[in-house]
């Protein structure tokens, strides 16, 4: 009961926090949203703040064990594996908002150390699921120069979440979108080692 309850209040926080951001939240709603006391959300949580990690906590194993049931699909090829991860990294924005802003605000230089401990957990998760696909980097050396890095794939895989944000507010539309560019690396370098 005392879990539930806690997951509760999380999953509810995630929404207010996605919906009006950190600083527009208040326990009141989010009490009023469950029909409780805020007394309650106080009995699990010593502040507004603890909340907000807590949520952001909770998105990051979610995220996580996402990603993983992407990679874990044996009914698909490899390389539609890390298609379908990119194609999910793109709906970060609608499926881990708060996550999303945490990253943007990282972007402009506006995380405290708690906040990019939370980043770094996100990327460590990530790459430690890489990692089980591909293995370790030195694992992967191919020849002198090319090296399938998991951490070089999931920088890749963030930078065409934002570049394509970025992208549709031009109106160039005749522009090659990054997505094809990193598919085919991500080809030629599949190809590589299933060779």
């Amino acid at each position: 009961m005392e879990n539930d309850r806690k997951s509760q209040i999380i999953k509810a926080a995630v929404k207010r926090f996605a919906r009006h951001g950190l600083n527009k939240t208040t326990l009141t709603e989010i009490a009023r949203d469950l029909r409780i006391g805020k007394a309650t959300i106080y009995h699990y949580f010593k502040s507004k703040e603890e909340l907000y990690y807590q949520t952001l906590e909770y998105d990051v194993s979610l995220f996580t064990e996402d990603i993983t049931q992407i990679f874990n699909n044996k009914e698909i090829p490899l390389k539609q594996r890390f298609i379908e991860y990119f194609n999910y990294k793109e709906q970060v924005y609608e499926k881990y908002k708060v996550l999303y802003d945490l990253i943007t605000r990282h972007l402009r230089e506006e995380t405290l150390e708690k906040d990019i401990l939370i980043l770094k957990k996100l990327l460590q998760n990530e790459e430690n699921v890489l990692r089980l696909v591909l293995g370790s980097p030195q694992e992967n050396k191919i020849g002198s120069t090319i090296q399938l890095s998991p951490a070089t794939l999931i920088m890749q895989s963030w930078g065409i979440l934002f570049w394509n944000k970025l992208n549709a507010i031009t109106e160039q539309g005749n522009q090659v979108s990054s997505k094809e560019l990193v598919y085919k690396n991500l080809d030629s370098m599949l190809n590589l080692i299933t060779e």
